[in-house]
């Protein structure tokens, strides 16, 4: 019984659920999780025989997220998104975890500018964001010091990013310009 119980404590541990799959170690150093996220839209056209529309189903979203956790101190997330017909890296970035106050992101993800752009898609009370989110950029490559000091009742984060138009996302830059957010 001891062996069994000692062997239980180095075992990893898999879990199911509302948040996806996990596996994670016993010592909770490194984690896998695995979910997703799938929006479709119909779209249905009544007396249209003037200028007829067409009726139709539409993927906007379908994003097979994976996130982790290396030696507790490096997070990372990969969400490609194959809605729309297309293929396009939504974030790929990584976080190293100095404390709670202090995280340095590196990689491609949300410029923090606009409260409602920061939302994950899955959180959002309406479909659509607002049109005030059309200006502020989306998701672009840089550097980003985030945290939450005083234990969460403060939220910050200020980065350096590549420089995309508002409302867009970039995977490149075509000049030495940077934005600060």
């Amino acid at each position: 019984e001891e062996a069994a119980a000692e062997k239980a404590k180095s075992a990893p541990v898999v879990t199911a659920g509302a948040d996806g799959f996990g596996i994670r170690s016993a010592d909770g150093a490194f984690q896998l999780r695995l979910r997703a996220l799938v929006q479709a839209d119909g779209r249905f056209f009544s007396g249209d025989d003037e200028r007829p529309l067409n009726d139709t189903f539409v993927l906007r979203r379908a994003r097979p997220i994976v996130e982790g956790t290396l030696w507790k101190i490096v997070d990372f997330k990969l969400m490609p998104d194959f809605g729309l017909g297309s293929s396009v890296l939504q974030d790929a970035y990584l976080d190293v975890k100095f404390s709670s106050a202090i995280r340095l992101r590196a990689g491609k993800a949300k410029v923090p500018v606009g409260l409602e752009a920061l939302l994950e898609d899955a959180n959002l009370p309406f479909v659509e964001r607002g049109l005030p989110s059309n200006l502020a950029p989306v998701r672009d490559l840089g550097l980003q010091l985030t945290g939450e000091p005083l234990g969460g009742r403060l939220v910050y984060a200020v980065g350096v990013f590549n420089g995309v138009p508002d409302g867009a996302s970039g995977d490149g830059d075509n000049s030495d310009d940077k934005d600060l957010a």
